[in-house]
Order: structure tokens, then C-alpha cells, then sequence
């Protein structure tokens, strides 16, 4: 008999070996799934309910449709749940008497409900049984949700929504606070740096310190002194735009129109939960309300309740002027255009010493401001020299 050839596979034996599922896994990896699959089984039968379970089930919802909800096993048969079994037992003979269908002629179920009570007391009277039930009794009984029993998940309300939103984005906006709060601080504390720099009060190393701390000159460090300096909007770069500043002292001030002055220094808040949105949204609508009240109220309400007036500091003018090359640097302020020449001369007539011929030749930065101002520049007087050639001239005719 001729024996069939055997086809043989295109693929590698070894190839052909790897398709099963369990080949693939190594020795650790096929004992880590066979410990996964006995732990889901496990599982699965610690949550399955049992027959008994699902019975006590079934009366726990007949009963609390039938007595009421919220009735138990225990306040149906008017005992605790520390009732010992002849307890039960004597109460299960009293509540059966009530519910007698001979006693209770005509009454709607009364059959069911008698039956029930039955179950109940068996149920009770059964230390395995009972010890499941009173699980069930502290822990909760599953509700019937239509393919099976399941527990009560929480399922939050619209408030509860709500407050979880608010309180999420109170959080959110106090970290944007602090974030903010450490920039400011290196923000200001380049400005006080920058401006001290710029009106000589640093001591050596200047703005370039890296936020080092320097100390300041006492010699320089004046009270009384007031200097007007201009500083970059980022260091290094005036293109972008200047920041005007004084010096007064060892504090460095922002100026306004009014002539009052705010401390540099406190315009970085420290951040709160009360600069949040929703504190800062009732606190200033009960500030509202406390406005229309009348003043002799508003003056007993608490502090945090009164308009608050911003605070600012007026710095009294210092009319003397310093001597010392370098010391006074006023910003002067442009005025229309001027040419860069012309500023130039201005700002060269500073470092000529009053001795010098020159001096009647230049003009000063008051008297360039005050004529520009006008719109019209003065013409300047017949000077020496030009007397005294018209004196020659008149003498030779």
C-alpha cells in the first residue's frame, strides 16, 4: 500500500509552534496568569450572590412593600437585633396571631403577608442565615436594578455639582495666585534695583547683582531726597518702553498725577483664599449692601466689611539740589519734538564748570523746557562781542 506524502507546512516549525497562545508565555509569565485566573475566579464567587442571598433579597423588597419602607426583619417581629432565638421564636407566635387569615377575613394579601412572616422568623431562628442577614441589615440590601441586584452607587445632585465646581476652581485660582506673587516679587524687586542703580544709592554691583542683596550706602540713603529716575520695562532692553520711578531714601516709589506716591514694594499682594473669585464675589457684594446701610451701623460693622481707601503716600519735595557730579538725576520729560543735537547741547551745559566762557553760549534744560513749552523760542540778546564791534565800527565813521 503507497503511503500519502505528508504536505509539509510553508511555515518554520518553530513559527508554527508560537500560534498557540500558552507557547508564547514564559515559565514566569504562564505562572502569573494562572495566578491573575485563579484570583478573577475567586473573586468572582466572593461577589456572586448566593441563593440564600438573593431570597432574603426577594423579602426585604416584598416587605418593605407590603409594611412600609424601611421595615425590617427585626421591627417586623418587634425585636432588636440582639434578640436571642426564643425571643424571636415568642414574638414570631404573637405577630402570627395578628396575621392569622382566620383572624383577618377579607383583608387584601393577608395570605402572602402570613406566609411571609413564616420565612422571616425561619430565617432568623438560623444562625447562617441570620449572620448573612444581619450583614445585609448593616451594611445595606442590594436594589433590584433590572438585570440583577447591585448597591446604591451616590449619584450627586446639581448643589453637589456645583460646589465641587466652585471649590475646584477656588484651588485652581489661589496656585495662578502664587505663581503670580513669586513673578511680581522678581519683577519688583528688579525695579527697586534698577531705580536705586539709576539714582545712586546702590553700592557696588548695581542691577547686574542677580537679585543679590545689597547693601545700601548710609552716606547717599538721605532722608528728604527725592530723585526721578527712568528704568527699562525689561532689563536691558529700553527699546520696549521705561518706567518711571523716584527715590526717595532707601524706598522707591510709584508716582501719579495727583503728586501722591504709592510704595513700590507693596504693590505684590501676598495671595489668600479671600482674593479667590467666589470670596472675592461675596465679599464685595456684602460690601455693597453694607454701603446703603446708615453710618452709624456702618461704623459697628467689621473692618473687612467697610470700603477699604487705597493707601498712598505723599512725599514732600525737596527743593535743594546735590552738588556731587552724578548724585540728582532728574528724567526730563520731551516735549513736542526736539532734535537730538539740541538735547545733546542741553545735557553737555551740565559738565561745564560756570567759570567757562561757554556758559553764556549754552542754554540750561529750564530755560530750553520753558521756551519750548511756549511754542516759541526766545530769541537771545546782543552779547558782548557784538557791542563792542559796534562800538568800533561807530567810532571809525
Amino acid at each position: 500500500m503507497d503511503q500519502v506524502p505528508r504536505v509539509q507546512s510553508p511555515l518554520p516549525r518553530v513559527c508554527r509552534r508560537r500560534f498557540f497562545f500558552p507557547f508564547f508565555l514564559t515559565p514566569i509569565m504562564r505562572l502569573s496568569f494562572a495566578l491573575i485566573l485563579v484570583f478573577l475566579s475567586s473573586l468572582a464567587a466572593v461577589c456572586a450572590w448566593t441563593k440564600e442571598d438573593y431570597e432574603i433579597f426577594d423579602l426585604v423588597s416584598d416587605l418593605e412593600a407590603a409594611e412600609g419602607k424601611g421595615t425590617t426583619f427585626y421591627s417586623h417581629l418587634n425585636v432588636g437585633p440582639g434578640a436571642t432565638t426564643q425571643q424571636i421564636t415568642k414574638a414570631y407566635r404573637k405577630k402570627s396571631l395578628e396575621l392569622h387569615p382566620d383572624k383577618n377575613i377579607g383583608v387584601k394579601d393577608i395570605e402572602k403577608r402570613f406566609a411571609r412572616l413564616g420565612v422571616i422568623a425561619q430565617i432568623l431562628r438560623s444562625p447562617e442565615q441570620r449572620e448573612r442577614y444581619n450583614f445585609f441589615y448593616k451594611n445595606g440590601v442590594p436594589r433590584w436594578r433590572g438585570t440583577g441586584y447591585y448597591y446604591t452607587r451616590f449619584r450627586p445632585t446639581l448643589f453637589h455639582t456645583l460646589l465641587f465646581l466652585v471649590l475646584l476652581t477656588n484651588l485652581f485660582h489661589r496656585l495662578v495666585l502664587s505663581l503670580n506673587y513669586n513673578k511680581h516679587l522678581r519683577r519688583i524687586a528688579y525695579f527697586e534695583n534698577a531705580a536705586k542703580s539709576a539714582a545712586g544709592v546702590l553700592g557696588p554691583g548695581g542691577v547686574g547683582a542677580q537679585n543679590e542683596k545689597i547693601a545700601l550706602n548710609a552716606n547717599m540713603a538721605q532722608p528728604g531726597r527725592r530723585r526721578k529716575v527712568k528704568v527699562p520695562m525689561v532689563e536691558g532692553n529700553e527699546s520696549v518702553g521705561t518706567l518711571e520711578l523716584i527715590v526717595s531714601g532707601n524706598e522707591v516709589y510709584l508716582p501719579h498725577e495727583g503728586g501722591t506716591l504709592t510704595p513700590i514694594s507693596s504693590l505684590a499682594r501676598p495671595p489668600s483664599f479671600a482674593q479667590t473669585w467666589f470670596p472675592s464675589l461675596l465679599l464685595s457684594s456684602a460690601r455693597r449692601l453694607a454701603a446703603n446701610l446708615p453710618s452709624n451701623i456702618q461704623s459697628s460693622l467689621p473692618a473687612i466689611l467697610r470700603s477699604l481707601d487705597e493707601e498712598s503716600v505723599i512725599v514732600e519735595s525737596n527743593s535743594e539740589e546735590d552738588d556731587e557730579e552724578g548724585f540728582a538725576l532728574d528724567t526730563p520729560t520731551l516735549v513736542r519734538h526736539t532734535s537730538r543735537k539740541v538735547l545733546q547741547k542741553s545735557r553737555n551745559a551740565r559738565s561745564v564748570s560756570k567759570d567757562s566762557p561757554a556758559v553764556s553760549e549754552l542754554e540750561s534744560d529750564a530755560d530750553f523746557l520753558e521756551r519750548t513749552s511756549n511754542g516759541k523760542k526766545k530769541k537771545s540778546g546782543p552779547g558782548k562781542a557784538s557791542a563792542m564791534r559796534k562800538r568800533k565800527m561807530a567810532l571809525k565813521k
